[in-house]
């Protein structure tokens, strides 16, 4: 139920790691910079956001401003500095002061001329795509005690106040800015180291700190799939929710997902690799190495996590099964990859991902797919995901379109868009990150931007493998319908209901939408969620058994979901504003 409310060839795939395993490096131009440790770190200003600082007796007067003049981001705050710098300034005018970030174009005025605005500063980006305010503060660490003298003269030449220093680091002082200084913070913290004259001077950048919900080391700059914070150009949010899903759970080991492919490196130091093993070629164990696309595969689902090194997945306490397959145009090769199939759900696993295609379909493989659907996991079934392929096509690939009850899988780049190489069409059920993403390779490595189809598929085999943790008495057709109505509806599509597809509205390019690992265990888990105290200002879907909401604003034309299984309550206030829209499945 909706309520609207507002001789063939083979195909291994992935495209390429691009790279290789490097990190490559651009040369990039910026408008400006700051000094971190004896180095220019560059940074772009940005035209549409400020920072601005004011008397709090005249926030009023500045909310009477047109939203052409002055238009707040959010609502102003009280400012308050830490309660460790000693020697603070006395002021007796204003008293209190607040502080505000404002949208702005080109034809915005000078702020400082309105009434009781005392300091303006733009809003930079960073190299990796973080927008950053610059607040009216900067810090100087002095070279010696002995230089106050040196900073109190440089201070009032330039108009600008000495707030105090820190208790704990008595070398370091916090200075302030006003409209009255010779520049604004950023531009003095730089003409201050620049005198030698002190250690360190640093500008006051905001960011939101989104503390890593993990310690692996690629995890914050390259892991955008799990967690899209905006690095490198990404769109905030566009992500499988992963730090949420995390704070449920991180798999188990009785739940084995088998990744029949080209064999997965067993002793990589980053993965967490079944016992259990089968080479396809050879019909023994264990399995082999015969390409680096199996270990690709297994570092979206079994990486082990936060161990300080490498990289996170989503399910690290559910073990890699390796079915070793050459995946090559040669005798007998369909044979041999039914049989890993059939290995798989005979030696205990939940899930099998298949990240490859076949140019000819072949009733073997269909057999081995519907005998792992209906017979795994003790008459459950399995549930058997699929890549749809890289052909640029509008055609699912086969087999991930021969069998209703396979989970098809597209790719969507860090914007919520389909990636251009992903197979759409009839067939496909979801799409979740496969474009210039991070895994395991041989060699106990790790590529940093790699992209295809075939790593979208172990990512919605990661959170099958979730979803049966929390609840192992699910069928793998329940699996699938849990993954297909928890996932978000992102990206400039047009979603609708469309016949056959009876767990939400759906789109020919993106299926049910990009997977959310927390919505999905959530549903799966039949908990109580709670979404209170929430300003939804991009598109996100909300799963639970009962769903209990209050004190929630839906703006800047996002779109809110909430998937429930029994019952939703929203207690006011509720606000859903003009262009954003809240839905409902039953």
């Amino acid at each position: 139920m909706l309520i609207f409310l507002t001789g063939c060839s083979d195909k291994i795939e992935n495209i390429s790691d691009m790279n290789g395993n490097e990190v490559s490096t651009r040369s990039l131009s910026f408008t400006d910079y700051y000094w971190y440790n004896g180095q220019k770190i560059g940074i772009n200003k940005l035209n549409n956001k400020k920072y601005i600082l004011f008397d709090e007796n005249n926030e009023n007067t500045l909310k009477s401003y047109s939203a052409t003049t002055l238009k707040f981001v959010k609502e102003p705050q009280l400012l308050q500095l830490s309660n460790k710098i000693m020697k603070k300034k006395l002021q007796s005018s204003p008293k209190n002061l607040k502080w505000a970030t404002i949208e702005t174009t080109a034809s915005s005025p000078t702020l400082t001329k309105l009434n009781g605005i005392i300091y303006e500063a733009p809003y930079f980006q960073t190299e990796n795509g973080t927008e950053v305010g610059l607040s009216h503060l900067y810090y100087v660490k002095l070279k010696s005690d002995k230089d106050v003298s040196k900073l109190m003269e440089l201070a009032s030449i330039n108009k600008v106040d000495i707030i105090g220093n820190n208790e704990y680091m008595p070398l370091w002082y916090t200075l302030s800015c006003s409209k009255e200084s010779t520049g604004n913070a950023l531009e003095l913290a730089n003409k201050f180291y620049e005198t030698n004259l002190f250690e360190a001077s640093e500008p006051d950048l905001m960011s939101d700190d989104t503390p890593n919900c993990v310690n692996d080391s690629n995890f914050s700059n390259y892991q955008w799939n799990l967690r899209n914070t905006g690095q490198n150009g990404g769109t905030i949010g566009v992500d499988v929710n992963f730090c949420n899903a995390r704070s449920i759970t991180t798999g188990s080991q009785n739940v084995i997902v088998a990744i029949v492919d080209q064999g997965i490196q067993l002793d990589h130091p980053d993965l967490n690799v079944h016992s259990i093993s089968y080479d396809t070629e050879s019909g023994t164990s264990p399995s082999r190495v015969l390409g680096t696309h199996g270990t690709n595969c297994a570092g979206f689902i079994s990486a082990k996590t936060n161990n300080s090194i490498g990289i996170a997945s989503l399910a690290p306490d559910c073990p890699s099964m390796s079915i070793s397959n050459s995946l090559a145009s040669s005798p007998d090769s369909r044979q041999k990859r039914a049989d890993g199939i059939n290995f798989a759900w005979r030696n205990g696993a939940s899930v099998i991902s298949n990240s490859w295609s076949s140019s000819v379909a072949y009733s073997i493989i269909n057999d081995a797919i519907s005998n792992a659907l209906t017979s795994g996991r003790s008459g459950k079934g399995c549930v058997v995901v699929f890549a749809t392929g890289n052909d640029y096509s509008s055609t699912v690939g086969y087999p991930a379109n021969c069998n209703p009850d396979i989970l098809a899988v597209g790719s969507n780049n860090r914007n919520g868009s389909r990636s251009s190489f992903s197979n759409y069409g009839t067939a496909l059920d979801i799409v979740a990150p496969g474009e210039n993403v991070c895994t395991t390779t041989t060699g106990s490595n790790y590529s940093t931007s790699i992209s295809g189809t075939s790593f979208s598929c172990p990512t919605a085999a990661a959170v099958a493998a979730l979803v049966i943790s929390v609840n192992p008495n699910l069928t793998q057709k329940q699996v699938v319908d849990i993954l297909e109505k928890s996932a978000r509806k992102v990206g400039n599509y047009a979603y609708s209901t469309t016949s056959n597809r009876l767990n939400g509205t759906w789109n020919n390019e993106m299926g049910y939408g990009l997977l959310d690992a927390y919505a999905a265990v959530s549903l799966a888990g039949g908990e109580n969620v709670y979404f209170n105290d929430q300003t939804v200002s991009y598109t996100q879907t909300v799963s639970g058994m009962n769903i209990f909401s209050q004190n929630v604003t839906v703006t800047n034309n996002a779109t809110l979901t909430f998937n429930f299984i029994q019952t939703v309550i929203i207690n006011p206030p509720f606000t859903v504003n003009a262009g954003s829209q809240f839905f409902l499945y039953y």
